[in-house]
């Protein structure tokens, strides 16, 4: 009988503290589902949603934050120890890679490798592009502008921005979608990778060099600083120029388009296609846009 009291009083305690730990688990997590802890330090709390906006304090790691919205990625967040508001890149103060965040870790950086898909099928009801093709017509632009924007993004990694690339396989964007991507996500840089092409076959051997262009004013700044860290690159500077290229002229946001040598000039093309000149591109634009972002930072 007594055995019986104990077990049946046992049960009753066991399910009590069950559901006591499990109502303060639950209190618990809702009282801090809307907080986070700094992991950088140099996390910047500006007076917006974007670096471009001015800095209100410098955030120490472990610094403890309020978030009270999400803007595209930008939590606007109160201090838990001073109540000061303002925006953070949610995806600088929760990194925990990120030792000390610089201006480029705040930029959200759009890389859109040009063409894409099968021509013999259909994306969005639009044919594949294979793009400009090699002087025998084996190789594809669509293949190295992939592989480019890919050395890019590794080689942006270190940094902590936030890389968006329009596509990661053989498939066609359409070219409206590219600056709507860059204006939903309010890029601080949208780049486009091409290799030119010579259209006289008997000029493709004099053909050779990088271009950089822009159309809205707002992408010159962007242009001329990857200009000049692209003059680095063992191929030929033929300069900026404005283009009315629809991925630029119809961007809201700071975009450039690089025609990063000519696919069907023999010397260019070795370059092109070697491991060695991309990883060229990506550390040269790295340089350059860790460059633009600083002298960006804080202008509003």
């Amino acid at each position: 009988m007594i055995k019986k009291w104990l077990l049946s009083n046992l049960i009753g305690v066991s399910i009590s503290v069950f559901v006591l730990m499990t109502t303060f688990g639950l209190v618990y997590s809702l009282a801090n589902k809307d907080k986070i802890s700094t992991g950088p330090d140099n996390v910047q709390l500006r007076s917006g949603p974007g670096l471009q906006y001015r800095s209100l304090a410098t955030l120490k790691r472990g610094t403890d934050l309020i978030v009270l919205k999400d803007d595209q990625g930008w939590y606007q967040v109160r201090r838990a120890d001073n109540e000061k508001v303002g925006w953070v890149a949610s995806w600088v103060a929760k990194s925990h890679t990120l030792r000390h965040a610089t201006p480029i870790s705040e930029a959200t950086i759009v890389l859109d490798p040009g063409h894409g898909g099968n021509p013999n099928k259909r994306y969005n009801g639009l044919s594949g592009d294979n793009g400009s093709s090699s002087a025998d017509g084996k190789y594809h632009e669509k293949t190295y502008t992939l592989r480019t924007a890919r050395q890019v993004r590794d080689a942006l990694a270190p940094t902590g921005a936030r890389v968006l690339m329009t596509r990661d396989s053989d498939v066609l964007v359409p070219l409206l979608d590219i600056p709507k991507l860059a204006t939903k996500y309010r890029a601080d840089a949208q780049i486009s990778f091409h290799f030119d092409h010579a259209g006289d076959e008997n000029s493709a051997t004099d053909a050779t060099g990088i271009t950089q262009y822009y159309y809205q004013e707002n992408g010159q700044a962007l242009t001329s600083a990857l200009h000049n860290a692209l003059n680095s690159l063992p191929m030929t500077d033929r300069g900026m120029d404005t283009a009315k290229y629809m991925v630029l002229n119809r961007a809201s946001q700071p975009a450039t388009l690089l025609e990063l040598g000519y696919i069907n000039n023999p010397s260019d093309f070795k370059k092109i296609q070697s491991t060695r000149y991309q990883k060229q591109i990506a550390n040269a634009i790295t340089k350059g846009l860790t460059t633009y972002f600083d002298n960006e930072a804080g202008k509003k």
